[in-house]
C-alpha cells in the first residue's frame, strides 16, 4: 500500500489529483502559461503513464520525452519533437474521432453548474470590465473530444462559480442547458479546485462534489460556490498525494517550483518569478533536463 504524505501544498495536491486523470495512451496538450498542466502530466508520464504523449501548443509539437518544468526555456523541451502539425488539424482531423484521447486541462475564469466556461471577457460584450486571454483551442476540445474536457482553478470563489444566468460569455462548451454537446464530445469530466474535486451528474449534468479536500468544511465549499451544488450524503475526502508523488514533483519533474506561479500572487508571487528566472540563467545546460 502507498504511503500518503502529510506534508504537501495546494499546489502539489490540485498537480497530483490532475496527474492522476492521464491514461496511459493518452496525448496530453500543454497549453501556454499553464505550469501546473505541465507538471501535472509529467509528473504523470514518470509515475503511471510512461506511453503518454505531449502535444505542446507552441509551435504544434508531439513529444515523447519528459522534461524538468521549465519558465524561460519551454521551447527547447520541443527540441526532439517528431511531429509538427496544425492544432485543429491534429486533433480534430488526423486522428478518428472514435480513438481521440487527447487530454487537456482549462483553467476558466468563470464555470457555471453545467460546467460552461468563460475565458473571453467580465461583464458586457462591447463594453467589459475584463478582456481575457480568449478562447484559443477551447472551443475544440470542450466541444469534441471523446476523452472530454477537463477543469482546474486553484482560486474557488464565487467570481469564478457562477449561475449560468451570470455567465458573462460561454467560450467552452458543458452541458448546454443540462445537454451533452452536439458535436460529440464527451463534456466536461471533473473541476479540481483549492477544496474540492467535482465532476457532473449523469442525469441532470450539474456540478457535483465528488470529494472535499483534507480539512476542508463543506461549509467553506457551498459559501464559496455561486450556485447549489450536488452533494452526496456522506462525504468523501480527497485521496492525499503519496510520499513518492511529492518527492517526484519536488525533487525530478518541479524542483524550481514554476506550478506555484499559478498560485501565488503579489509580492510572493514577484519573488518566486524573480527566483527561478535567475535559478535558470545560471544554469550551464539551457535544456530542461530529461526525465528518462
Amino acid at each position: 500500500m502507498s504511503e500518503y504524505s502529510k506534508d504537501y501544498t495546494i499546489d502539489e495536491l490540485m498537480t497530483v489529483l490532475m496527474a492522476r486523470e492521464v491514461k496511459n495512451d493518452d496525448i496530453m496538450i500543454v497549453g501556454v502559461a499553464t505550469p501546473m498542466v505541465w507538471a501535472a502530466f509529467t509528473l504523470a508520464k514518470v509515475t503511471h503513464a510512461p506511453d503518454a504523449i505531449y502535444h505542446y501548443i507552441m509551435g504544434n509539437t508531439f513529444v515523447a520525452e519528459p522534461r524538468q518544468v521549465s519558465l524561460l526555456y519551454l521551447e527547447m523541451n520541443t527540441a526532439r519533437a517528431y511531429r509538427f502539425q496544425d492544432s485543429v488539424e491534429c486533433t480534430l482531423e488526423a486522428l478518428p474521432s472514435d480513438k481521440l484521447t487527447t487530454i487537456e486541462f482549462f483553467r476558466p475564469a468563470q464555470i457555471d453548474q453545467y460546467g460552461n466556461t468563460n475565458n473571453i471577457c467580465i461583464g458586457e460584450w462591447d463594453k467589459p470590465k475584463i478582456r481575457l486571454p480568449g478562447a484559443a483551442g477551447i472551443l475544440d476540445f470542450s466541444m469534441f473530444y471523446a476523452r472530454g474536457s477537463f477543469l482546474y482553478t486553484p482560486r474557488h470563489d464565487k467570481r469564478t462559480f457562477v449561475p449560468s444566468e451570470k455567465i458573462d460569455f460561454i467560450s467552452g462548451v458543458g452541458f448546454p442547458g443540462g445537454k451533452p454537446s452536439i458535436c460529440g464530445g464527451l463534456g466536461p469530466q471533473c473541476v479540481i479546485t483549492n477544496l474540492a474535486y467535482f465532476d457532473f451528474d449523469d442525469d441532470t449534468k450539474l456540478m457535483k462534489l465528488r470529494s472535499i479536500h483534507p480539512d476542508v468544511e463543506l461549509d467553506k465549499v457551498k459559501d464559496s460556490t455561486g450556485f447549489e451544488l450536488i452533494t452526496p450524503n456522506e462525504l468523501i475526502e480527497t485521496i492525499p498525494p503519496t510520499v513518492k508523488e511529492i518527492k517526484l514533483l519536488r525533487d525530478k519533474v518541479d524542483p524550481l517550483n514554476v506550478r506555484k506561479l499559478e498560485v501565488l500572487s503579489g509580492n510572493e508571487r514577484k519573488e518566486l518569478l524573480e527566483d527561478i528566472i535567475q535559478k535558470e540563467l545560471h544554469k550551464q545546460n539551457k535544456f530542461p533536463k530529461l526525465l528518462i
